[in-house]
């Protein structure tokens, strides 16, 4: 029998498992290299598409700066999707583009790649990283699939839902780590890695970084464009949102997305066998070891930090970082394992989606990208208003941080709102919920941390994305229609600041 034979029936029995896969291997997999005819079309296309952008006009309304930052998003975007090149590569050559094109100051470029949510997410990554040391993933696998079982979709079911609901309440990235480490261990014992990935793996890895960042939207703790968001409806209109207030209006319609996104990731990748081998929950792990311990509370306090950040006012990144220094001062795990196997190439595109994302606010391309889109909507009901905020949402925050791309829609659907005499609330309330459905793995730290393992490319996430969106932008403008009567959300409130202020103050806020 053929290798090609054995693999396709491998879902099906139990082999060995493989020797130590660390988490770089995971990261870079077995996939055979790309050939040179495959990288030089990619790069010539993407090349010529950003060239293409360039000679048109430049657009009324478009500054000379933002039509050369749009040529270069669609190179950069090509080259990203196609994956000619190693995507950390392509995250290089943002900042270097920027700069080069004069798009962005040299220091404003790359100090992008610093920025404050880039350290937390590498913060949260090596978090991830740690505990892959230990035997702690093995054990919260085992309880995992002693509360959803080893049907396959019943247990991603559970998984997707409680990621959905745990990332409100502690962070959607730290919520994606855990559980997604925690599965990695059943894959490794059915052999199942990068190379050897399926509709099982696709599955679950693709359903728990969606279902954490729908769940990012429910409260002002899940993540940062909740925050950003009542912060721009207050300088709009001086209505302060308190954190109840926002989670009795955001955290149904969030469980409610939680559950389109299991639906759409399992339309898209139904995983094809029936019931997981018993052989992967019949393991007997020994008691915890003094330093399983030690991290194991240690992780418990960053947690309860992370959630506490608001009140102590300490940035979640410099929680994270005194973690990692708690964890290495201790001898907790080794720094050098650490270091070789922590995946860089997410770490770098995230960096690069911000700096693209910034630079985006800055030379006023999104403004202007949104500008041509939403009077289309000029005139209809609110409920279809929201719907279409919604899939420009999706649009502008797959190529930036969800934050700055909620900081950057508000001020703008709030004015446009109340102009067309549509409720301004239920609109500005849209876009944090809507900014969860990125289309490119690039658009949120779960995803990307996600995609950095391997286990599926772009294309294959991106059917996912969009299946997703349709189903949950459905599905929120029926529940938003309905719950947000009921939970008593005002309508209209009356405008204060001008857009124009609004959007200075949506840069100010990215910068912060």
């Amino acid at each position: 029998m053929s290798a090609k034979e054995k693999d396709s029936k491998h879902p099906e029995g139990l082999p060995p498992p493989p020797a130590e896969i660390t988490i770089h291997e995971l990261e870079e997999g077995e996939k055979p290299p790309k050939s040179t005819k495959f990288v030089a079309t990619w790069v010539l296309i993407a090349v010529a598409a950003g060239i293409a952008v360039y000679l048109l006009p430049t657009p009324e309304g478009l500054s000379d700066r933002g039509h050369k930052f749009l040529a270069l998003l669609v190179t950069i975007v090509i080259l990203w999707t196609s994956e000619a090149i190693s995507i950390g590569i392509t995250a290089i050559a943002v900042g270097a583009g920027l700069i080069l094109f004069g798009i962005q100051p040299l220091a404003k470029a790359w100090q992008s790649y610093a920025h404050p949510a880039v350290v937390f997410v590498f913060t949260i990554i090596m978090l991830g990283v740690i505990i892959s040391q230990t035997t702690l993933p093995n054990r919260i696998l085992g309880w995992v699939l002693r509360v959803g079982g080893r049907k396959p979709l019943k247990l991603s079911f559970t998984l997707c839902m409680a990621s959905t609901f745990l990332s409100a309440w502690t962070h959607d990235a730290a919520i994606t780590i855990i559980l997604m480490f925690s599965i990695l261990p059943m894959f490794l014992k059915m052999g199942l890695t990068p190379a050897k990935s399926n509709n099982l793996t696709k599955h679950f890895l693709l359903m728990i970084p969606l279902g954490a960042a729908c769940g990012g939207g429910g409260t002002f703790i899940g993540s940062g464009r909740s925050p950003a968001a009542a912060e721009m409806f207050f300088a709009a209109t001086g209505y302060q949102i308190g954190f109840t207030e926002y989670a009795i209006y955001q955290m149904l319609p969030s469980m409610i997305y939680g559950l389109g996104t299991w639906i759409a990731v399992t339309l898209v990748f139904p995983p094809k066998i029936k019931e997981l081998p018993e052989a992967i929950v019949a393991e007997k792990l020994p008691p915890l070891t003094s330093k399983e311990k030690g991290l194991s509370i240690a992780i418990v306090i960053a947690l309860i930090l992370w959630i506490l950040s608001d009140l102590t006012k300490v940035h979640v990144s410099v929680v994270g970082a005194g973690f990692i220094i708690a964890v290495m001062l201790f001898g907790l795990v080794s720094w050098k394992k650490c270091l070789a196997e922590f995946p860089w190439n997410p770490m770098m595109v995230f960096g690069a989606g911000f700096a693209l994302g910034i630079a985006m606010l800055d030379t006023g391309a999104g403004k202007w990208i949104a500008e041509q889109i939403f009077p289309i909507f000029e005139g209809a009901p609110w409920p279809v208003v929201s719907f279409g905020v919604g899939w420009i949402s999706s649009i502008i925050t797959s190529f930036m941080a969800n934050a700055a791309a909620t900081a950057l829609i508000v001020p703008v659907v709030v004015p446009m709102a109340d102009m067309a005499g549509i409720p301004t609330f239920p609109i500005a309330m849209t876009v944090p919920l809507a900014t969860t459905f990125v289309l490119l793995v690039i658009g949120c730290p779960p995803t990307l941390i996600a995609y950095g393992l391997g286990y599926f490319t772009q294309v294959e996430a991106f059917k996912v994305f969009f299946v997703r969106t349709i189903i949950c932008l459905l599905m929120a403008s029926l529940v938003q229609a309905v719950w947000w009567p009921i939970a008593g959300m005002p309508g209209n409130l009356d405008m204060m600041q001008t857009p124009a202020k609004l959007t200075t103050l949506g840069v100010e806020l990215i910068s912060k």
